[in-house]
C-alpha cells in the first residue's frame, strides 16, 4: 500500500477538523448539577429585599429564582415552576423587557397580598346590608 503526502496530510487536517469541533461544541454542553440552588422551596412568607433571576445556561437547564428575605437577609432558593417562582420570573422578564428595575416585582408582590385581605371585609358590609333589609319592612 503506498501513501501519497497529499492524502496523508488531507487526512490528517480532516481528523483535527473533527477534533476541534469536537472540543468546542463539549465546552457548551449541558453538565449536570452545576446549578446555583441544589434545592430549592415553593414559596417563602415575609417581605422580600431583593430578586435574582438566572435564566437557564450550559451549566443548569432551568431558571434561578434567589430571593433575600428583609427580615434576615437570609438567602432562599424558590421552585422556578412554584406558583411564587412563575410571578416572579414573569415579572423580572416584563422588567428586563422594559427596562425597570426588578425590585418593583418585590413590590407587586405585596401589593396583590393586601388585596387579599381585604375581601372578608367586602362580604360583610353586604351581610349588614341584608340584615337592615328586613328591619325596613
Amino acid at each position: 500500500m503506498k501513501y501519497y503526502p497529499q492524502s496523508v496530510c488531507q487526512l490528517v487536517f480532516l481528523s483535527l477538523c473533527c477534533v476541534l469541533i469536537t472540543v468546542r461544541e463539549s465546552r457548551s454542553a449541558f453538565v449536570p448539577g452545576r446549578c446555583l440552588c441544589p434545592v430549592s422551596i415553593p414559596g417563602v412568607r415575609g417581605q422580600l429585599k431583593e430578586l435574582k433571576v438566572y435564566p437557564t445556561s450550559p451549566s443548569c437547564d432551568k431558571f434561578t429564582v434567589i430571593v433575600t428575605l428583609k427580615s434576615t437577609n437570609e438567602q432562599i432558593c424558590l421552585k422556578p415552576d412554584g406558583p411564587m417562582g412563575k410571578q416572579l420570573i414573569r415579572c423580572w422578564r416584563r422588567s428586563q423587557n422594559m427596562g425597570r428595575d426588578t425590585k418593583m416585582c418585590l413590590k407587586r408582590l405585596r401589593r396583590r397580598r393586601g388585596g387579599q385581605r381585604q375581601k372578608p371585609q367586602q362580604r360583610s358590609r353586604s351581610h349588614k346590608k341584608k340584615a337592615s333589609s328586613p328591619n325596613s319592612h
